[in-house]
């Protein structure tokens, strides 16, 4: 076997086996050929089974980026609103001169179709007490305090159905009540005379619950004919009530009859 290996070396070496190596592989082509044809295509689909996973895993983690960056996202356009919800507030404290306002967070929310109240992160320890006046960071009224513990309190907002505040048109002094609705609407009843789309809703003092002229909101819709006693009147709130982060609580202002209900 030795010796026949080496003959065979040889053989190659000097090109003795030349002619039989061309009549071997000219024999065999065909089945060489027959072997890529079914081969090539399995080691295509592997290969590019190999791509595929690649592609899998590197979408995987540019879903994961893409997550990450979007909650970032998300987390910096709150803090940008809380900043700027400190910095209206800040502007509000600056032009109030004698009246002395709390500024709280807002930690935690209770809706239904018939409850709007929130929770904020100052108490009685801050000066606050039941029935006090809340504004939101733009100066507009929100609520009214309903039940205080020493670091924090319950608001409950004009948009609950039980907040009930004696209001007016601020052009027509055409005074009526603003009422929460369920579904967390806004309505100002009992108003006799001709109410405009655009007016501007705001508290009438009468009651003593409020201060006067706090802006309230803006007619939105107007129901009915002249004829009736009492036409349905919508107010949009002037700020969105189920997103404000900072209140303003005023603790200068004691009301005279403390109703929490908000008649």
């Amino acid at each position: 076997m030795v010796g026949l290996a080496l003959l065979l070396a040889v053989a190659g070496q000097t090109g003795v086996l030349n002619p039989f190596q061309g009549v071997f592989l000219k024999a065999t082509s065909p089945v060489s050929g027959a072997f890529n044809g079914v081969f090539r295509p399995v080691a295509s689909f592997l290969a590019d089974a190999g791509d595929l996973r690649a592609i899998q895993a590197e979408n995987r983690e540019l879903r994961l980026e893409n997550e990450e960056l979007r909650a970032l996202l998300i987390e910096g356009q709150r803090d940008s609103e809380r900043v700027q919800e400190l910095e209206e507030a800040l502007g509000i404290l600056e032009r109030t001169g004698d009246q002395t306002l709390v500024a709280a967070s807002v930690v935690s929310r209770a809706s239904t179709s018939f409850d709007s109240v929130v929770s904020i992160n100052k108490g009685s320890n801050d000066g606050i007490k039941n029935g006090m006046v809340v504004l939101s960071s733009k100066g507009t009224l929100i609520g009214t305090v309903t039940k205080t513990f020493p670091d924090s309190c319950f608001v409950r907002l004009l948009n609950d159905s039980r907040s009930k505040v004696n209001a007016e048109v601020q052009q027509s002094k055409v005074r009526g009540v603003v009422r929460g609705n369920p579904g967390r609407t806004l309505t100002f009843d009992l108003a006799e005379a001709d109410v405009k789309v655009g007016d501007i809703i705001v508290t009438s003092g009468l009651g003593g619950n409020y201060p006067a002229g706090l802006p309230i909101g803006r007619v939105s819709e107007v129901s009915g004919t002249a004829q009736d006693l009492y036409r349905k009147v919508n107010v949009e709130p002037m700020v969105r009530l189920s997103t404000a982060t900072t209140v303003l609580v005023l603790t200068s202002f004691t009301p005279q009859r403390i109703d929490v209900s908000g008649r």
